[in-house]
């Protein structure tokens, strides 16, 4: 008997590459969207608002569902990140949860549901950053010597619960990701280039490091890019985006490559 799979969907192009993969494996599929996505009103989504997660709760227990996913951005503003707690710990939430603490409430959706929490990653593999480099120009020492502090540092910054990004200038920190996320993240950048407050990353590369958080549930939130982070990493002066190999999404891999290629920006997959 096929599983069944309830995959919840944000915005953004990786829930169709998703679908695709989950049909592909032959689950049974019922879509769950969160806000409006004219897109897939084929497969007759239930849509439902993370201000009332009753609705998802419900739909997915009427489905029988064996396993849920989550793919797509979602934007979570401190009151829905309390209306969460709250739903899922049946107390008055007395404050703003971190994404660590996301995570635990997605095991809460396992405990109410009977459905297990399944990765994006495992439904579909082939998004996964492999290792070595994934489109633009072979990266030379210099680069690749900075890919890695920037990881490293990605990491560290991670182990705030702040975000999974970080813009690096050689050895020196420029900026790290926050609740706006990565774009937000390169147009700060962008900004602080245009105030001189960062070089032009000639003598110290301006590289994105971006991974996942130290014990990070693979299942929720795992770190990812596309051809707009590339396309904003060009516009911001940075060079090179690093990505942790077996932890990060290629979201359209093919486009990443192209759109690398094309504007001479190194994406390089690395072990941490």
């Amino acid at each position: 008997m096929a599983e069944r799979l309830a995959l919840i969907a944000g915005s953004g192009a990786l829930v169709p590459e998703v679908i695709a993969a989950a049909r592909q494996k032959g689950f049974e599929l019922k879509l769950l969207t969160i806000g409006r996505r004219h897109d897939l009103a084929d497969y007759e989504p239930v849509k439902f608002s993370l201000a009332n997660p009753q609705t998802a709760v419900e739909a997915i227990r009427a489905f029988g569902a064996t396993r849920f996913a989550m793919a797509g951005g979602v934007s979570l503003s401190d009151v829905v990140r309390e209306g969460l707690a709250s739903y899922f710990s049946g107390a008055p939430a007395r404050q703003s949860i971190g994404d660590t603490s996301i995570s635990d409430l997605v095991r809460r959706l396992e405990d109410m549901t009977g459905a297990k929490p399944m990765g994006v990653h495992e439904i579909a593999p082939d998004l996964l950053a492999g290792e070595g480099t994934l489109g633009g120009p072979q990266p030379d020492a210099l680069v690749l010597e900075t890919a890695r502090h920037a990881l490293t540092l990605a990491r560290q910054a991670g182990g705030l619960d702040l975000g999974q990004a970080v813009v690096v200038a050689g050895k020196r920190a420029i900026a790290a990701e926050d609740v706006g996320g990565t774009d937000a993240l390169l147009r700060r950048v962008r900004w602080l280039r245009f105030r001189g407050l960062v070089a032009d990353g000639k003598a110290s590369p301006l590289v994105l490091g971006k991974c996942p958080k130290p014990d990070q549930p693979l299942f929720v939130d795992m770190p990812a890019i596309g051809p707009r982070t590339v396309e904003n990493a060009r516009k911001s002066g940075v060079s090179a985006i690093a990505v942790a190999a077996g932890g990060t999404l290629l979201i359209q891999r093919q486009a990443i490559r192209a759109t690398a290629d094309r504007l001479g920006v190194s994406v390089i997959g690395l072990t941490l």
